[in-house]
């Protein structure tokens, strides 16, 4: 492509006149200043970057508080090494039942005359059924928990201790009733029972 004459002077006239309006704006000459010093330039450090330390230290939760609530322990009993299915026996079982035992001991006992099902079990505080209504009552001292689910089934659980340690915290006490008879009357029974055999801490 070629430019015309008129632009090509219209270029050479703007380029002249910046470069006229540049010098007229420069004055002087430029002296070096003696008393200038250099400054100094520090590289920077690298600095490791770390996660926030927080100064409070957590404190931990137990199953039992979160489960259950404020526990109660006046008669504080052994955890550890406990038979989980052998506190009761089938007499226990049937002195509260009033029916007769299959099996002697275990963690499932079934009666007949009448027809039960007993389940026990030294066990952790989250066994507690919440299905059902549920009514704290009080073992030897101990916070305990009645849940009954129907006329037919209920459950008695109560704390053995609170030490921050142990696992199975719990002894629990199961009735399902095939015929008529008072549940919580005989779970009540048979978890006391059990926790009267169960020994001191």
């Amino acid at each position: 492509m070629q430019l015309r004459p008129a632009a090509i002077l219209l270029a050479l006239g703007l380029t002249l006149a910046a470069v006229t309006g540049c010098s007229e704006q420069v004055k002087g000459s430029a002296i070096a200043d003696t008393n200038a010093t250099t400054p100094e330039v520090t590289a920077p450090t690298p600095t490791s970057r770390k996660a926030p330390v927080s100064t409070t230290a957590a404190k931990p939760t137990s199953p039992t508080s979160q489960k259950t609530g404020d526990v109660k322990i006046g008669t504080k009993k052994k955890a550890n090494g406990l038979e989980t299915c052998g506190v009761l026996k089938a007499a226990d079982v049937e002195a509260a039942t009033g029916g007769k035992a299959s099996a002697d001991g275990g963690c499932i006992v079934t009666t007949t005359g009448p027809s039960t099902v007993i389940t026990q079990m030294v066990t952790v505080p989250e066994a507690v059924d919440e299905e059902g209504e549920k009514k704290q009552i009080d073992i030897g001292g101990n916070t305990a928990w009645q849940v009954t689910s129907s006329k037919e089934d209920c459950q008695v659980t109560v704390m053995l201790t609170d030490d921050p340690d142990a696992i199975t915290t719990a002894f629990s006490v199961s009735v399902l009733a095939i015929e008529e008879i008072d549940t919580c009357a005989a779970a009540l029974k048979l978890a006391k029972q059990g926790f009267d055999r169960i020994p001191n801490a």
